[in-house]
């Protein structure tokens, strides 16, 4: 569930001049998501488009405004110069934050949906996601860290590229001094992933018990700090500031047509986000 409404969302901020389309369209692709875990009966399916439709309605007039807030300070720190690693954990931060918010709207309406599943439902649900795991351990397992690095320098590349175009040479270096010194993390984070879907099967197992499983989903969704060790955890901060210093090197290196690019298209998608929050 959060994978259906979460990426949905940020697949809506990375998409520039075509938020507005992909925006407008986000009940469909929520719905097509959703499919892929889980048949609803006519019921449920009745249940799910009037939480959706009412989470649209509160995500547009509430949330939009704030995404277009915290895209305008990040363009006026990149414009002034002031774009540090301390204000880059900072929208980190807020990103997160951003996140919780859209929880606690949900949830209410989530839990008594998974608590009305039946048992072929919930091992619809378990069958998805066992799937994905097997298809990222086929893809990570295996590989030499050279393999690895090549695979994540081509991963932010195509990412950075979309913002700013052709990456200079030397930026492509910063990107892969980046994955080299920053920590390894992968056994971590798939051990990780195998639990969270292991507590996630449980709850739904467990779904006739609406408090148990809202604090149960609470938990998974909002708060996946608990379920790691310091030693991950620690690396994944080290990891995020590093990727902040990255950006700030990027940006550094960045040419005058590069920069150019990534004013106008920030620019845009401030004043879809604007546009967007006020039709409603």
């Amino acid at each position: 569930m959060k994978k259906v409404i979460l990426w949905s969302l940020l697949s809506i901020s990375l998409l520039g001049c075509s938020t507005k389309v992909g925006y407008y369209f986000l009940d469909w692709a929520i719905e097509w998501e959703l499919e892929e875990y889980v048949s609803l009966d006519d019921k449920q399916d009745k249940q799910f488009e009037v939480a959706l439709n009412a989470f649209l309605a509160w995500h547009r007039a509430q949330e939009l405004p704030r995404y277009k807030d915290q895209l305008a300070q990040l363009a006026a720190e990149i414009g002034n110069e002031n774009f540090t690693t301390q204000s880059w954990n900072g929208h980190v931060r807020t990103a997160k934050s951003h996140w919780v918010r859209v929880f606690n709207f949900i949830e209410p309406s989530l839990t008594p949906l998974i608590s009305s599943f039946s048992d072929e439902q919930v091992e619809q649900v378990i069958a998805q996601l066992s799937v994905e795991e097997k298809e990222l351990n086929k893809k990570y397992l295996g590989k030499s860290q050279q393999q690895l690095i090549e695979m994540a320098d081509e991963r932010i590349e195509k990412r950075i590229k979309k913002w700013i175009g052709k990456l200079l040479p030397s930026q492509k270096t910063a990107i892969h001094n980046y994955n080299v010194a920053r920590g390894d993390s992968l056994d971590m984070w798939l051990e990780y992933r195998h639990d969270w879907i292991r507590l996630f099967s449980q709850a739904l197992k467990n779904r006739q018990n609406k408090i148990a499983l809202s604090h149960s989903l609470t938990l998974l969704m909002t708060q996946p700090e608990a379920l790691k060790s310091k030693t991950y955890q620690a690396i994944l901060d080290d990891n995020t500031t590093q990727f902040g210093e990255l950006l700030i090197q990027l940006n550094r290196l960045a040419s005058a047509k590069q920069k150019q690019r990534f004013t106008k298209k920030l620019n845009t998608l401030i004043k879809d986000l604007t546009e967007m929050s006020e039709d409603f």
